[in-house]
């Protein structure tokens, strides 16, 4: 069996590779993958692989990228070390998925998995039917510091998302502000598009955030927030009829 992995810490890829030997010595491991960039080429080559074993966090984003610019038809084991990334949907449309650090007896039973579905693997999984579920699960959380203190966020507590300064904000709807480790391009992957919006490159907001909405001058809107930000928010004449499909629920 041919094994790529996609994980951007050393050590962990290390591991992983040591527990597939010990479960089966005749295992290959033609690739370790860290990051999205990095997975992208390696998959436009065409380079066969029966399965990928692949942590959801690489070194320069968010693994479901690949999926949306590329299709994937190779099997997946997810791996992750946060709880909010593991869906039940990744039970039912992938392999498995797997928390760190991983344990050799779930390992053994992802893989048995794998080589009991294997003939119709390739068939049977719908890696865009995953990403859609991963990038609407309203317990995404997001990870940002305070001073040295790790502080987290759940998408369903955001009521904008704002950059400024150099940083990417989350407003919450209790009106804490929190400095998060994401663009604004990352994080707009892995919302529920059915309620956040990408009104303009600095705010991404939630629709039940919007407290009004007034017409502006060259066709645009200007909206006002709750919790109150301290700026004007201003849709683009270009992106107002998106928008306004949005708010009917159309896009």
């Amino acid at each position: 069996m041919k094994i790529v992995i996609f994980e951007d810490e050393m050590h962990n890829a290390e591991r992983l590779k040591q527990l597939l030997h010990k479960y089966d010595p005749g295992i290959e491991v033609v690739a370790v993958i860290e990051s999205v960039a990095e997975g992208l080429k390696w998959l436009e080559q065409g380079i066969g692989a029966d399965l990928m074993m692949m942590d959801i966090q690489l070194s320069d984003g968010n693994c479901f990228e690949i999926f949306s610019k590329i299709k994937v038809s190779t099997p997946v084991i997810f791996t992750t070390a946060y709880d909010g990334f593991a869906l039940q949907a990744f039970k039912v449309n992938s392999i498995d998925y797997l928390m760190k650090p991983i344990d050799p007896g779930e390992l053994k039973r992802a893989l048995q998995k794998y080589e009991h579905f294997r003939p119709a693997a390739a068939s049977a999984i719908s890696i865009e039917r995953i990403a859609e579920e991963f990038m609407r699960r309203n317990s995404t959380r997001f990870i940002g510091k305070i001073n040295n203190q790790l502080v987290y966020v759940k998408a369903q507590d955001i009521a904008y998302l704002h950059f400024t300064k150099g940083m990417t904000v989350a407003t919450t709807v209790t009106n804490q502000r929190l400095p998060l480790d994401y663009s604004l391009d990352q994080i707009e992957k892995m919302l529920d598009r059915n309620v956040f919006f990408r009104i303009n490159r600095q705010f991404i907001i939630h629709i039940d955030a919007i407290k009004k909405i007034t017409t502006y001058y060259n066709s645009r809107l200007i909206l006002q927030l709750v919790p109150y930000v301290d700026t004007d928010v201003i849709i683009s004449r270009e992106r107002v009829a998106e928008f306004k499909s949005w708010l009917e629920g159309k896009s």
